[in-house]
């Protein structure tokens, strides 16, 4: 059996198409991450306001993009959490409004 076996002739379409998703969801997961963290830092570490550095961390985010050559959906992704975080932050504000009086 051990006879039988030809180093480099395995057909491993499988295993490499196993790994390239571990890796893309490895490096999606890994620049969102520290997105988040960048942005959280800014907010509350630095003291700068939160649109602004919404505002930088979506041009990084979309500069990274185009650095690991990622497809539309990282754009779409990036965009999405953009508007996500707009309108939790306008809507963060408008209670804050409210609840002053």
């Amino acid at each position: 059996m051990a006879a039988d076996y030809t180093r480099g002739e395995m057909n491993i379409a499988s295993q490499k198409s196993t790994f390239d998703g571990f890796m893309a969801i490895t490096l999606w997961s890994s620049l969102l991450l520290g997105l988040t963290l960048f942005y959280l830092t800014l907010v509350f570490a630095v003291g700068m306001d939160w649109m602004g550095s919404l505002f930088g961390v979506a041009v990084i985010g979309v500069v990274l993009g185009l650095l690991t050559s990622m497809k539309t959906s990282w754009y779409v992704t990036v965009g999405g959490l953009f508007v996500f975080g707009l309108a939790c932050g306008l809507l963060s504000q408008l209670f804050n409004v409210f609840l002053a009086g």
